[in-house]
């Protein structure tokens, strides 16, 4: 028996049916979706990225009064896992990025049973918790100490004022 090109025998249109939709479609769209999932993770990790000064707060308060800013202060254990959180969640993020541009940036590790730990302890009131703080370039805080994770309003709100508005 014969068919026409136009029609085909039932069987074989069953047959398609049962196997769903071709594999290019379903390829097509896992990469589509791959596609979809790198543009969002590059927008919302886009912006400047934070120039730290690592563990020298003299430096920073230095560059701080050179340039009329103010020192956005990180102090941090590097075994607490609060502070990981912060590199991975808080500081790669846009909307951190973008107010800390404004700010000479300084992180401090701060080890347990440190000498230096002792001194920010006293100063600063650290607690072994990550700190932010904004310090004029006199290194008189211009905030209160803020602990552990924010997220994405209370950063902005903590920082993004105050840094602009000096």
């Amino acid at each position: 028996m014969s068919t026409s090109p136009a029609t085909e025998p039932p069987a074989d249109a069953e047959a398609r049916a049962r196997r769903g939709p071709p594999a290019w479609g379903v390829v097509g769209f896992l990469v589509l979706l791959g596609l979809f999932a790198v543009v969002t993770h590059l927008v919302s990790t886009s912006g400047p990225p934070i120039a730290w000064i690592e563990n020298d707060l003299e430096r920073a308060l230095g560059e701080a009064a050179r340039d009329s800013r103010r020192v956005f202060l990180y102090l941090y254990d590097p075994d607490d896992p609060v502070h990981r959180r912060n590199e991975t969640e808080i500081f790669k993020q846009s909307w951190a990025r973008e107010p800390l541009a404004k700010a000479v940036c300084c992180r401090v590790a701060l080890r347990e049973g440190e000498l230096l730990r002792v001194k920010y302890e006293q100063k600063y009131n650290f607690r072994g918790e990550p700190l932010f703080l904004l310090l004029n370039a006199r290194g008189d805080p211009v905030t209160v100490p803020q602990s552990g994770a924010l997220d994405e309003r209370q950063f902005y709100t903590y920082i993004g004022g105050p840094i602009a508005g000096h």
